[in-house]
């Protein structure tokens, strides 16, 4: 994605994510049998204290030290890295444009982009993809835009060349999760439905829809994992982060459907309640805005293909850090009236995870889903045999 792609022969790419508060990283590579891919080795550490801001990294040099450490702690030897980037000033927008060929369309797509991305498209990475025709309008294709600040590309490439790795590529969150979770599972469900992949990260919540396969929209909502953090200070009587972040693993939030509940679990489920409701309100109005531009597909946003007979979202996983807050699926559930899930990344037939052990894939597959989806993105579309045919290039939108 971005067009930011360099092809190298007997390279080891990892899986770099990059968030608030963690880093993760994930080496895979062609599996054996009948595992199509493997999980090398996975590893989470803290993100450098400030380096981090709006999605992007305002201390690359500490930040490219970080990522040395963690690689090295984690044993993990790589020449190249697919790193991500998300937040609100991430714009994918769906669009339908005059029928031209890929080329020229290179040529002219910061001009159609300036008609439908409100941020100023001269700061910005313009990359595109044609998603297909439109039905009855035979003069028309679909594009699927991203428009994404240069300074948060610029820095995570500084971060990646300064750890020594070079860039393979720069990618969506919200594409690496989904590649992660549902393109490469062969028993998810996917085609003829729509979900809801809700990543609850530490100061912002992505939610990504999927129909029928194909990404729909994405949204950035400002509250998240710190946010639940925050509610548990009037009840927690513990001023130290750390004591907070550990306390927020012992709500159960599924006290509050509970009659028999405890009233310490019950009151620890109240304190974050009104904040898990306010996130839950704002999820409800990204599904209830896919269902307007199901009502009139003509002036939608929506991609090629996608049809009214799709249906609303019928189901939401949720990721990341806060995912693994006990009761939080089923509470959500109860609030939304459909069904919310917690989907493991190593629950997959097709990949190998047998390297990490069991205790920590459960301690951490909640928050591995996009570094997994980043590892995979060069195995999954340019293949060994078609990575060695290509020329080593480094192309950047016009």
């Amino acid at each position: 994605m971005l067009g930011l792609q360099q092809i190298f022969g007997n390279e080891t790419i990892v899986g770099l994510d990059i968030g608030s508060r963690f880093m993760k990283v994930a080496l895979a590579e062609p599996g054996s049998g009948h595992y199509q891919w493997k999980i090398v080795k996975a590893a989470i550490a803290p993100t450098p204290l400030d380096t981090v801001r709006d999605g992007v990294i305002v201390d690359s040099a500490s930040m490219a030290q970080a990522i040395r450490d963690l690689m090295r702690t984690a044993e993990i030897v790589a020449t190249g890295a697919t790193a991500a980037i998300s937040g609100a000033s991430v714009i994918v927008r769906h669009v339908k444009l005059p029928k031209m060929h890929e080329s020229l369309l290179r040529k002219g797509i910061r001009y159609e982009a300036k008609q439908y991305i409100s941020s100023n498209t001269e700061d910005s990475m313009i990359e595109f993809e044609i998603t297909g025709g439109i039905d009855g309008e035979n003069d028309k294709m679909g594009v699927m835009l991203v428009a994404v600040p240069n300074d948060m590309v610029e820095s995570r490439l500084a971060s990646v060349i300064g750890a020594g790795l070079e860039p393979i590529a720069i990618d969506v969150e919200a594409f690496a999760l989904q590649r992660a979770l549902l393109d490469l599972s062969p028993t998810r469900p996917g085609e003829g439905q729509t979900i809801a992949l809700l990543d609850i990260g530490a100061i912002t919540t992505d939610v990504n829809i999927i129909t029928d396969g194909r990404f729909t929209l994405t949204r950035n909502i400002g509250i998240a994992g710190d946010s639940f953090t925050n509610a548990l200070k009037p009840v927690a009587r513990k001023t130290e982060w750390a004591d907070l972040e550990a306390i927020k693993f012992q709500v159960n939030m599924a006290a509050l459907l509970e009659p028999d509940a405890t009233p310490e679990a019950l009151a620890l489920a109240q304190a974050v309640q009104p904040t898990v409701d306010e996130l839950l309100r704002e999820v409800r109005r990204s599904i209830n805005y896919y269902q307007s531009q199901l009502s009139d597909l003509t002036n939608s946003n929506l991609p090629p293909g996608v049809s009214a007979d799709a249906g609303s979202v019928s189901k939401i996983i949720i990721s990341g850090g806060s995912a693994r807050m006990e009761g939080l699926a089923k509470y959500m559930s109860a609030r939304l009236g459909m069904e919310v899930e917690v989907w493991n990344v190593f629950d997959n037939p097709h990949i190998d995870s047998s390297a990490l052990s069991d205790s920590y894939k459960e301690q951490c597959y909640t928050v591995l889903g996009t570094s997994i989806g980043l590892a995979l993105k060069e195995h999954v579309e340019n293949p060994p045999a078609r990575r060695a045919s290509k020329k080593k290039t480094l192309a950047k939108a016009a």
